[in-house]
């Protein structure tokens, strides 16, 4: 009896646990759509096509973000869209800065740590909306 016991309570928070990693993963995805939406939207589109609003006010069309792993021989190129989100590294597209360095901006309003997991939110959505 006290086997079968321990064993519905091992079992139980087994289940706990995938449902909440689960709803981690559906949490991140809303994150990453939110803080897309709030931070790149008026420039790359509400679909990622780069034709926001804002898109036809600057010098170079923003990319379309949907088409990002095609570009790259299929990769999702993850590393470099988040040193490109934190602003380690300059896209000649950007100029002088039209993207906003959102790494910086986050890190002073909420803290490094905090604002790297909205930057791997963002990415993560990005590959989310990626056309095959």
């Amino acid at each position: 009896m006290r086997g079968t016991t321990w064993g519905s309570m091992v079992f139980g928070l087994a289940v706990l646990g995938v449902a909440a990693g689960a709803l981690y993963g559906a949490r991140a995805a809303t994150d990453g759509a939110a803080e897309y939406k709030a931070r790149c939207a008026s420039c790359h589109g509400e679909g990622g096509a780069g034709d926001g609003p804002a898109a036809s006010s600057l010098r170079a069309r923003p990319s379309d973000l949907r088409r990002l792993a095609q570009a790259n021989d299929g990769v999702f190129p993850e590393k470099v869209l988040v040193t490109v989100i934190d602003g380690r590294k300059t896209v000649r597209a950007h100029g002088s800065f039209e993207m906003p360095v959102w790494g910086r901006q986050l890190s002073q309003a909420v803290g490094d740590g905090e604002a790297a997991r909205r930057i791997a939110a963002i990415v993560g959505y990005l590959r989310s909306i990626q056309i095959k």
